[in-house]
């Protein structure tokens, strides 16, 4: 009866595992406004970062958390070897307009390596509050107990008391748990290592404290049809494998929702033929195929018209009539100044019904402020603070480069898996990343307007793709949940922030 024996000891190891993961999901309220559930186990298994049941960093993490120490992940990543996590629960992150924005939950298997590690990190000391081992650093509340972590970022500063009863009522599993809902139960119980449950009317709040988000708003209010329309819902999974890390989103929302009305009246056919004109090292590429004359009559789309007619000079263009010409892609890329600390290269495309006609305004305004152009093979070309502005047109696609050197590499256009991306991608975007010898690609699009599909690949076919998604990771600098950006960090709004105050010289 040896057999019967092991198989009874096996299933209730099970057991014991799946009754850690289901508690963790009852703690999960039914107001909260979005879940995210975590494979730990898995990930870090394709990832090669599982040792006999430990997690361990290999070098090509170490290396690259020890390149980007100031990043929040690579904070994460480094200290996961030694937060005694269980490796055989699933973590979450729950989102909340209550005491708490942001709450994460994780099994541990040794909560006493857990504490250490926090205390050093953290840089504070457990106590007990409420009867609970609490540590509450700035906006942070830590709680271990009976062997899980939670992690709360509190919506508005309070004393560590009320902060407590907050995680102590989670812990407690006493609220009605988002498991009743069976649309987000099944989402979390689906195999990928990742899947996302967002509620539509939680995503205002949850962007809302990021300033980076804030920023962004302000400047492109075209954001605001996705994180402030009636969608009900936005449901994401990331699968890890060999070759990719494949993610698939849905957008749930009603046909006849002011979303997909509006999109269904704006949203035109996508093509790759837009990359012709973006050089092929840019590092990020977004694009949304539009119907311009429908576009330019969306409110995000007026507000944004209205904030450029106040920028001096520049504003005096009568952009609405440039926009309403696309028919297909507008197009916008980014990359880091090479040369130049905190600045960017830039170029638009766009797929223009009347490129020429574009092309002669923008030459007319400039000659009217006593900017004649140098026209050279086809291009006119302008003198901007450091960079040089080249307007052009190229099978049909109208072009502006933003660059501070003279282009010698070729187009997005020949890279083929970026190209067949574009060709189906309504909205789309682009990012690569480079360590070491491997390239790493990254692209997530929507198909149509509900549909949405992502991966992340690499240019060699023998690298770990999971270890290589995490290590272009650990490369992106985040701000964290109260907008506090990494100093470092210039991004695209620090772009556009400098761009408009260049703009806006005295006259």
């Amino acid at each position: 009866m040896k057999w019967f024996k092991h198989l009874t000891m096996t299933l209730l190891l099970l057991l014991m595992t799946a009754c850690a993961g289901d508690n963790l999901e009852k703690m999960i309220p039914a107001d909260a406004t979005g879940v995210v559930s975590i494979d730990v186990h898995d990930i870090v298994k394709k990832a090669g970062m599982l040792d006999d049941g430990k997690i361990i960093l290999p070098q090509a993490l170490r290396q690259a958390v020890d390149e980007n120490d100031t990043s929040p992940f690579c904070i994460m990543l480094n200290d996961l070897p030694q937060m005694g996590i269980n490796t055989d629960s699933r973590a979450y992150v729950f989102f909340s307009t209550k005491t708490f924005g942001r709450v994460i939950l994780a099994a541990l298997d040794e909560p006493e390596k857990a504490r250490k590690t926090l205390e050093m990190r953290i840089g504070g000391e457990f106590s007990k509050v409420e009867n609970l081992d609490c540590m509450y650093v700035k906006d942070n509340i830590y709680v271990i107990d009976d062997g899980v972590l939670l992690v709360g970022t509190v919506n508005m500063p309070m004393e560590v008391s009320k902060a407590a009863r907050g995680a102590k009522a989670i812990l407690s599993k006493t609220a009605t748990s988002i498991t009743e809902n069976k649309e987000v139960r099944d989402l979390l119980g689906m195999d990928s290592e990742i899947n996302v449950w967002l509620q539509g009317k939680g995503l205002k709040s949850i962007f809302g404290k990021s300033e980076v988000y804030r920023e962004l708003s302000q400047k492109l209010p075209i954001i605001g049809i996705f994180t402030e329309s009636d969608i009900d819902a936005v449901t994401c999974n990331v699968d890890f494998d060999e070759k990719a890390v494949q993610m698939k989103t849905r957008i749930l929302a009603a046909d006849n929702s002011e979303y997909a009305q509006m999109l269904n009246t704006t949203i035109s056919k996508p093509t790759g033929d837009v990359l012709k004109a973006i050089p092929n090292s840019m590092d990020y590429i977004f694009t949304i195929s539009i119907k311009g004359d429908n576009f330019v009559k969306l409110k995000q789309i007026q507000q944004l018209l209205e904030l450029f007619g106040k920028v001096p000079y520049i504003g005096r263009i009568d952009l609405a009539s440039i926009l309403s010409t696309i028919d297909g892609p507008f197009t916008i890329a980014l990359a880091r100044d090479p040369h130049l600390e905190g600045e960017w290269n830039m170029v638009l495309a766009a797929h223009s019904n009347n490129p020429d006609g574009v092309v002669a305004q923008i030459s007319n305004f400039a000659n009217s402020m006593g900017q004649a152009p140098e026209l050279y093979e086809g291009e006119y070309i302008y003198q901007y603070d450091n960079k040089m502005i080249r307007i052009g047109i190229t099978d049909g696609i109208l072009y502006m480069k933003m660059l501070d050197y003279e282009q010698t590499e070729g187009y997005a256009y020949e890279m083929k898996p970026v190209r067949e991306f574009f060709d189906g991608a309504v909205v789309g975007f682009f990012a690569q990343s480079r360590t070491d010898s491997i390239s790493g690609y990254f692209d997530f699009g929507l198909e149509d307007i509900f549909n949405g599909k992502g991966h992340f690949y690499t240019s060699n076919d023998k690298a770990n793709t999971s270890q290589e998604f995490l290590r272009s990771l650990c490369a992106i600098k985040v701000s964290d949940g109260f907008g506090n950006e990494d100093d470092d960090d210039d991004g695209i709004s620090a772009f556009m922030n400098k761009t408009i105050e260049n703009l806006q010289e005295d006259e």
